[in-house]
């Protein structure tokens, strides 16, 4: 007998799977390329297409006539998908809105209902107001409904629900202006806003009187938590039972995530999960019962309900109750084998009503988590010994080897979008996800009791109380231990797609004949992933230079062909914060950079050393060059004193100098010459020219007409350069015509904040540059500034 050693994938048990990743692949196709305008022709077309063929089938059924309309479905579910992105993605302003949108920084009274409260990363309140009355300048009337993000520092504290009437400026809401920036405008359309407001005055306010409407519920039952919790664990509650993590305080917020547990502070698929598991329970009961199943899904969708109405119906509850709902269908009717299946419903459902949620991460991480517990779990407890899945300890132990699943499927996104993956995740999830199955309802029952038995209400809570408090001092403690998480980042984005392959793979390992086809996939991937690498070692490699916005200060990093990382200043200081913490720090953890080779500090002004202290308590910083200018100001000393305390070696540099830091880029320092030169820092700055290959850079700090002519007296025709970081953010003082005549760059740049109080650029420096012919860049209009050079040449990246 021959044995048969094909596999064929049961592609027919999985309708809704196949439809999903159509619908998905036309959304990416529509967020990738712009053919809008022929998109609706095109699935007219089709239809009509289909339906001939249809037609043609009914009469005499034909093998290439079913292929034929199985192509043409296929590429009309596809088109769909970037139909109903196209869709979302236009843009959804009122008039109203509009109008603001070109009215900036004029004054406007609003009228409107406050619906969220939140505070941004400095504990400033924001608020999301539904508007029901615009005037704008005392001149436009406008009774357009919209929402508004205002930015409230007022006295006044403002309730949820609460209406007002108050004056403002408009305030624009700015596009980033560095690569891997924090996208606000994108993050606020998301939530159906294009517009903010500064509050200057309240004119009115009252409180909401309608106790049947959401807000009114969800206000009540936070005020419920405050009364049954501590003071201390009320922030931690209100977020792990309602979703309401705006009192939750930063450092709380970075100790649970490196913990592993961040999860379990947003309301989503696993809070779903504990409402719905009593219910699961006692869906033996509906079986029993004609019209049982029906009724029993009926109160499924009303539990689901009245839930996400009290969380703030949020997306990600709104997302997870989709997916529960189809999964207790599932189970209802006898459909377990199909969760997978189901699960892809509810991933198309959501995605025709949002196709932006594709993008979100909490979608992704969602049902990735989902699709690796169904996939790989079943290969995993088909190996367990019996006790494990029989005995009292099976729970824990299940519940770490899920952790361990979910964390090692969801590795790739976890690095690609925080940077960090927890370490001791699998134990913290074994040590308290398994109570949350009790202290979930249970808060949720005292809530309800204190509504009419308050003092009941705090007795039922307190086993809950001293479990939060326990999770609290576990959380703070193991946070603070360096083991227990590590930075990440990926080597390349064809990562993502050899992940994807080895959990296939682990799901298939029950099939012998899927799964020996699938490891010689995932081995394939990692023969090409392997390569990519070797390519990179062997590749001559780029130097890559980011020139960051950082408004009237000088930051740049350097990035070498072998990866060193140098940074050229630390940009401005300002009592609401500094360029490290706010752009130069979020950029170096998105990028996956998680040490500095060598920081530069040009002079000890504090726009080009305001971020240093930041940068050196955050990340690992191997050595600091400064001009050893002893300047007299608490930020100079206070870095000196921080950088001695973290064993960060300060090294003063002066003319004649060589930084070794990566021996394919000759670092020289060509100022400043020994001695202070007077009492300006500026004219002492660090001058370096950097060579790499046939590309030569110079930076020149704040250097301006004195240092420049002690620089031609020095070096002469040597200066000459292909790029040229203008001194002085272009002030009057700097890039004199014989110091340019000298340099002669191909191109320029010009760090500067926009409307700066000096009116940098001056004009006559503009002049004296744009005769140099160089192609000149300025931040204050370009924004940030991103170059690479091969060592032959060096050319402009862009970032947006």
């Amino acid at each position: 007998m021959k044995l048969n050693l094909s596999y064929r994938f049961p592609f027919p048990q999985y309708p809704a799977v196949r439809l999903v990743l159509l619908f998905i692949g036309g959304i990416i196709t529509a967020w990738a390329l712009d053919f809008s305008l022929f998109l609706f022709p095109i699935i007219t077309i089709l239809a009509a297409a289909l339906l001939v063929i249809e037609l043609r089938n009914t009469r005499k059924a034909s093998l290439t006539n079913k292929w034929v309309s199985t192509l043409l479905f296929f590429v009309l579910v596809l088109s769909s998908g970037a139909l109903r992105f196209y869709q979302a993605s236009a843009s959804q302003k009122t008039v109203t809105e509009n109008i603001i949108s070109l009215s900036e920084w004029e004054k406007i009274e609003l009228k409107g209902q406050v619906v969220s409260i939140s505070k941004n990363s400095k504990g400033k309140t924001r608020l999301d107001v539904q508007v029901a009355s615009t005037k704008i300048d005392n001149q436009l009337r406008s009774e357009g409904k919209y929402k508004t993000r205002i930015l409230w520092d007022l006295p006044k504290t403002i309730e949820l629900g609460a209406e007002i009437i108050m004056i403002g400026t408009i305030v624009p809401v700015s596009e980033p202006r560095n690569p891997l920036a924090f996208n606000y405008p994108e993050y606020l359309s998301r939530r159906g806003i294009y517009t903010q407001v500064k509050a200057d005055s309240i004119l009115g306010y009252s409180e909401t009187e309608n106790s049947l409407s959401w807000l009114s519920v969800r206000k009540k039952a936070l005020q419920i938590v405050d009364q049954i919790f501590t003071e201390e664990t009320a922030p931690i509650a209100k977020a792990l039972l309602l979703g309401y993590k705006n009192e939750l305080e930063g450092e709380t917020r970075m100790a649970f995530a490196r913990a592993g547990l961040s999860h379990i502070m947003a309301v989503s698929g696993l809070h779903v999960g504990l409402v719905v598991a009593p219910f699961w329970m006692i869906i033996p009961l509906f079986w029993t019962k004609k019209w049982g199943s029906e009724i029993g899904l009926a109160a499924l969708i009303l539990l689901l309900f009245l839930y996400a109405g009290i969380t703030g119906f949020s997306t990600s509850v709104i997302r997870a109750s989709v997916m529960a709902v189809f999964l207790t269908y599932g189970k209802l009717f006898s459909k377990r084998s199909n969760s997978i299946n189901l699960t892809a419903v509810a991933a198309l459902l959501i995605l025709i009503v949002d196709p932006k949620q594709l993008f979100e991460i909490g979608f992704q991480l969602s049902f990735s988590a989902v699709l690796i517990i169904l996939l790989v779990m079943p290969v995993i407890q088909a190996k367990l010994p019996y006790p494990i899945r029989t005995k009292w300890y099976g729970t824990p132990v299940m519940v770490m080897i899920i952790s361990v699943v979910v964390q090692v499927g969801l590795y790739p996104l976890q690095v690609y979008y925080f940077g960090e993956v927890s370490v001791i995740s699998p134990i913290a999830n074994a040590l308290f996800v398994p109570f949350l199955g009790l202290i979930v309802p249970l808060s949720l029952a005292a809530i309800l009791l204190s509504v009419l038995f308050p003092y009941l209400g705090v007795i039922i809570n307190y086993p809950s109380e001293l479990f939060l408090q326990l999770m609290s001092g576990f959380v703070n403690r193991i946070s603070d231990f360096e083991w227990a998480w590590f930075a990440a980042s990926l080597s390349s984005e064809f990562f993502f797609i050899f992940w994807v392959a080895l959990v296939l793979t682990a799901a298939s390992w029950r099939t012998p004949k899927l799964r020996w086809r699938m490891l010689a996939i995932t081995l394939s991937f990692i023969v090409v992933l392997q390569g990519i690498t070797l390519k990179q070692k062997l590749d001559p490699g780029k130097l890559n230079l980011i020139v960051f916005d950082v408004g009237q200060g000088d930051a740049s990093l350097v990035q070498t062909p072998k990866g060193k990382n140098v940074l050229v200043d630390t940009g401005i200081w300002h009592p609401g914060g500094n360029s490290g913490e706010q752009v130069i720090l979020p950029y170096l953890k998105a990028a996956g950079i998680n040490k500095l080779d060598a920081v530069i500090l040009s002079h000890p002004h504090a726009d080009h050393i305001g971020g240093i202290i930041s940068i050196m308590d955050e990340i690992e910083v191997d050595h600091i060059y400064n001009s050893g200018y002893a300047y007299d100001s608490k930020l100079y000393q206070s870095y000196q004193k921080r950088a001695k305390e973290l064993n960060i070696p300060v090294t003063s540099v002066s003319a004649g100098d060589k930084l070794e830091i990566d021996n394919a880029v000759l670092m020289l320092v060509l100022g400043p010459e020994g001695s202070p030169k007077g009492s300006d820092p500026n004219q002492h700055s660090v001058v370096i020219n950097m060579i790499y290959g046939e590309s030569e850079f110079l930076f020149t700090g704040d250097a301006g007409e004195d240092q420049e002519e002690r620089l031609i007296e020095n070096y002469g025709s040597l200066l000459d350069t292909d790029f040229l970081k203008v001194g002085h953010h272009g002030s009057k003082t700097s890039s004199e015509s014989f110091f340019l005549e000298q340099v002669t760059p191909e191109i320029a740049t010009v760090s500067l904040g926009r409307n700066n109080r000096f009116r940098h650029p001056h004009k006559e420096a503009v002049v004296r540059l744009s005769q140099t012919k160089a192609d000149v860049y300025y931040t204050s209009r370009e924004k940030a500034l991103v170059f690479e050079s091969d060592g032959k040449s060096i050319q402009r990246v862009t970032w947006e």
